[in-house]
């Protein structure tokens, strides 16, 4: 059986208490631990919530037009290390990014609690980098594959967590 619609917004609703709760307790400079290769834990914050709001972005496209190709090519145009440098991950601080993120996230769910059955089936379209066929993504799928991009990376912040003992 398929979870609902609401019971999967209210596990969607609550990525930004899970990614703060990841990080609970942490100062600013043990939020620069890194594991022995990769980002650091102030890195993956920002990482979460700039792709978060990206894709929701993609999530409103695709509300008004179904089958819509998701405009994604600026962002391949470099790796995820170089957006990272370019958006400044390892120098901002945390606060403003998980405000912005519990906002835009409860505004989402605020979006999708109010539109009909249907319009879940909506899909958007992805060729992702190296690939030739194209991927689609319904809105549930969407916000499926978010709540396994905050499982990915808050078990990334624990490892580091757990190395550094903190």
């Amino acid at each position: 059986m398929t979870e609902s619609h609401e019971a999967l917004l209210a596990r969607y609703l609550q990525l930004p208490e899970r990614l703060e709760a990841a990080i609970a307790g942490l100062t600013e400079s043990q939020l620069d631990l890194t594991s022995s290769s990769g980002w650091s834990i102030r890195e993956y914050v920002h990482h979460t919530v700039e792709g978060e709001w990206i894709w929701q972005v993609n999530l409103r496209a695709i509300l008004g037009r179904d089958g819509i190709q998701f405009p994604f090519t600026w962002y391949f145009g470099l790796r995820q290390d170089d957006w990272a440098d370019c958006w400044s991950y390892g120098r901002r601080p945390t606060g403003p990014a998980l405000l912005l993120f519990r906002g835009s996230t409860a505004n989402l769910v605020g979006i999708l609690r109010n539109v009909s059955e249907k319009t879940w089936e909506h899909f958007g379209r992805v060729t992702w980098p190296g690939q030739e066929k194209e991927s689609c993504f319904t809105v549930r799928e969407i916000v499926e594959m978010h709540i396994r991009h905050m499982d990915q990376h808050t078990a990334d912040i624990r490892a580091i967590r757990e190395m550094h003992h903190c």
